[in-house]
């Protein structure tokens, strides 16, 4: 029988984790899952190397399981049997499932199996402006096989008005190339007649008489110059067509300098078209000239004169790149500006308006945050993609804290109307509310200790992070457990949490109960937002049991899935959620290590396992792009000094054991060697190392020296959550809130404390 698939095989690993396989747990399933069951069964058929078991249990299960089960039966037979086969399977996935997701499944098999006529006719409805690139692709490389008579238009829309992609650059070689082979067989078969004339002329030249005079030849019997190879011979002519193409090419490989030179052939090719620039040319013309070019000036002064020529519409990314370009010049505050509020004016999504005034604000940051505020005043409700501005608003937190523009702080979250998304209200909020309680912003009229509670009870009701939560339940000292219970597990308004797609959890449910966890993760990605709370759970539940009961790592990518499942559905999902999901989000992975190196080290456990997570996410096989291996992410200079220390000359960085006590020593280390032994310093320094955070120790305490606003008793001169809003780096800022907010929730899960004790203990 021939060998199945590798695909499928692929799919088929089974798993000791609940005894499945049996014909009795079998039995169980089937019961259960009655017609669905026979796409497990297939499964289990093609492991076997069955596969005409398999074809025949996935056709019944195509025509007789829920919808989603029997879309995976119908994908499943587009790649087993003969190509026959095949090839009516991906035409019944194309017919049966009216989405663009199955008819690229359908296209794919078509088109490897030649069955390029087909592939054009199944895509004729296709929108080349808006569908799956991949299927775009695959209708344009099947209409190049056939000659079809439409491809160049296709192709001409596909190549201009989209971003470039890979799908798009392997097309164009592969045309290219076409074309190059076409042009080589017309070269052949001038060669060849050229072979054939010359030999009937030698021929002749024997058999005739020589009438020339001396040795000059005969006109006669010259051979008669052949006009394609005349033709042929000379450089071909690229089309217009080509030459935008091949620009768009070089700009999408980074090749500016060559783009920004043919700027002006671009434009008059459109200008013999009748027409204006594509918008993607347009933006890759302005790519061109930031990257391509050191005299910006000259440069903007061109996109000003474009912007005079062309409609409203196609403006917007000539006063776009006028300002960038201006703002490169280095001296033209007021004319970026402007062309940043023209751009504004001009623009015609949303996507266009966030992008023009992301820019105008960052631009800012350089100038005037009273600019800043005004800007915001004036389009900061108008703002679509809230999420796309929180980098800049945590630049902006940042520069007004540093500068000690508290009042201004104050006036961006109340004053400017501005669409936040939910984290910055949530930061603005619970800053905002900090800077009214110490006397350092003034807030409006009235009762500040009333404005400060306002502030804390928004951040509460809100949906922004869950660590300026915790830090506004401690500052309320609101140590009531079914508040605290509220907090955390219940997100937007206290509603039952959606009840999910049943098909999408009864597809995850039969690879558990059918045992194929190796399915389960891929699946729940692509339904995680149907497919129920109640469902993730099970499935977070079924991948750890499948990890190791033993915890030796036999599948530990299933315990690293399983806490990926169950933090990505916490984070998405809204209503009251169960306990269970925050305790599988929050889970005691490698408990009785943890335990044992905490003891040894007289580390917090709730500290330990906090700092696992956030480092590693508990994968022991994780590396960093920078080098940092392991649970504790060791650097290997940092891990071989300290297991010197521990006398440890034969250890593996990568073994769980070797690492979680290397990891926990220098932890403990870095505390001892902080002010006060602050473990929130330590983590600090774990993160950007103990000389940067004894740096931004002694800048802070001289800092709020000089503005008379130190605060006795602090380690920085400042209570430790603003300290960390000021941090300089990024990456610690956000570190620290994420093991913060695991610490209080580790030991409020597992050693019954309060959080608000845990952040207290933490920020001291």
């Amino acid at each position: 029988m021939k060998k199945v698939l590798p695909f499928l095989v692929s799919l088929l690993i089974f798993s000791a984790c609940a005894n499945i396989g049996s014909s009795g747990s079998n039995n169980s399933a089937q019961k259960k899952f009655g017609e669905d069951s026979n796409y497990f069964f297939a499964l289990q058929a093609a492991d076997k190397g069955k596969e005409r078991e398999a074809q025949r249990l996935f056709k019944i299960s195509r025509k007789k399981s829920n919808p989603l089960i029997a879309r995976r039966s119908a994908e499943a037979l587009t790649l087993i049997g003969s190509a026959k086969e095949r090839v009516e399977a991906a035409l019944y996935l194309a017919q049966a499932f009216d989405d663009e997701e199955a008819l690229t499944i359908s296209c794919r098999e078509l088109f490897r199996n030649g069955e390029y006529a087909r592939v054009i006719e199944l895509t004729d409805n296709v929108d080349i402006a808006y569908s799956k690139n991949e299927l775009v692709r695959l209708r344009l490389e099947s209409q190049l096989e056939k000659k079809d008579s439409r491809f160049e238009k296709d192709f001409y829309k596909w190549m201009t008005v989209r971003p470039l992609s890979m799908e798009h650059i392997y097309l164009y070689k592969k045309y290219g190339n076409y074309k190059v082979e076409q042009f080589e067989m017309m070269q052949s078969d001038v060669r060849n007649f050229q072979d054939k004339i010359s030999e009937r002329s030698k021929l002749e030249l024997e058999l005739e008489p020589d009438f020339s005079d001396g040795d000059a030849k005969s006109e006669k019997n010259q051979p008669e110059k052949n006009d394609s190879e005349s033709e042929m011979s000379e450089e071909e002519p690229v089309s217009p067509e080509q030459q935008i193409f091949d620009y768009r090419v070089s700009v999408y490989r980074k090749n500016f300098y060559s783009a920004f030179e043919k700027i002006d052939d671009i434009f008059a090719l459109y200008d013999n078209f009748g027409d204006e620039v594509d918008d993607q040319l347009l933006s890759d013309i302005g790519k061109a000239a930031l990257y391509g070019t050191t005299d910006f000036l000259a440069a903007a002064r061109k996109f000003d004169a474009l912007s005079r020529r062309l409609s409203k519409p196609k403006s917007y990314y000539t006063y776009f790149y006028s300002a960038r370009l201006y703002d490169k010049v280095g001296r033209f505050q007021e004319t970026v500006e402007s062309r940043y509020k023209s751009a504004l004016g001009a623009a015609q999504t949303s996507i266009q308006f966030d992008n023009a005034l992301w820019y105008l604000l960052n631009f800012q940051l350089r100038t005037s945050t009273g600019d800043i505020i005004k800007t915001l005043s004036e389009y900061g409700s108008m703002i679509s993609d809230a999420d796309y501005f929180d980098d800049f608003f945590e630049s902006l937190s940042i520069l007004l804290l540093s500068n000690h523009k508290w009042q201004d702080f104050y006036e961006v979250w109340k004053k400017t109307n501005s669409n936040f998304s939910e984290h910055t209200a949530g930061k603005y909020a619970y800053i905002s509310g900090r800077l009214i309680e110490e006397g350092l912003a003034f807030g409006d009229a009235g009762l500040k200790t009333r404005q400060t509670v306002d502030a804390y009870m928004s951040v509460l009701s809100g949906g922004g992070d869950l660590y300026y939560k915790l830090l506004a339940l401690e500052r309320l000292d609101l140590t009531d457990n079914k508040i605290i219970e509220d907090t955390l597990l219940v997100k937007g308004k206290d509603i039952p949490a959606v009840s999910g797609d049943p098909d999408a959890g009864k597809l995850i449910g039969g690879y558990e109960a059918f045992g194929f966890p190796q399915k389960i993760y891929d699946e729940w990605l692509n339904y995680r937002e149907i497919i129920s709370v109640e469902d993730s759970i099970e499935a977070a539940k079924f991948l750890n049991s499948c990890a190791s009961l033993d915890e030796k790592d036999l599948k530990p990518e299933y315990r690293v899935q399983s806490l990926r499942i169950s933090s990505r559905c916490y984070n998405m999902s809204y209503g009251r959620l169960p306990h269970e999901l925050l305790e599988l989000s929050y889970p005691r992975f490698y408990k009785s290590q943890i335990e044992a190196v905490c003891a040894e080290n007289n580390l917090p456990e709730y500290l330990m396992y906090s700092l696992v997570r956030s480092e590693s996410f508990f994968d022991a096989s994780v590396f960093s792009k920078a080098g940092a291996a392991g649970l504790t992410q060791l650097m290997p200079a940092t891990a071989e000094d300290i297991a010197r220390r521990l006398k440890m000359f034969d250890y593996d960085i990568m073994n769980a054991d070797d690492n979680l006590k290397i990891g926990s020593y220098y932890l403990a280390n870095l505390i001892s060697r902080t002010e006060n032994n602050s473990l929130l310093l330590a983590l600090f320094a774990y993160n950007a190392g103990l000389k940067n955070v004894r740096n931004w120790v002694s800048m802070a305490k001289r800092d709020w020296a000089m503005s008379g606003k130190q605060k006795s008793g602090t380690i920085a001169g400042m209570d430790m959550d603003i300290f960390l809003e000021m941090l300089p780096f990024a990456e610690t800022r956000e570190y620290g809130r994420k093991l913060v907010t695991a610490a209080a929730i580790y030991g409020w899960l597992y050693e019954d404390r309060s959080p608000i004790e845990i952040i207290r203990q933490i920020m001291q």
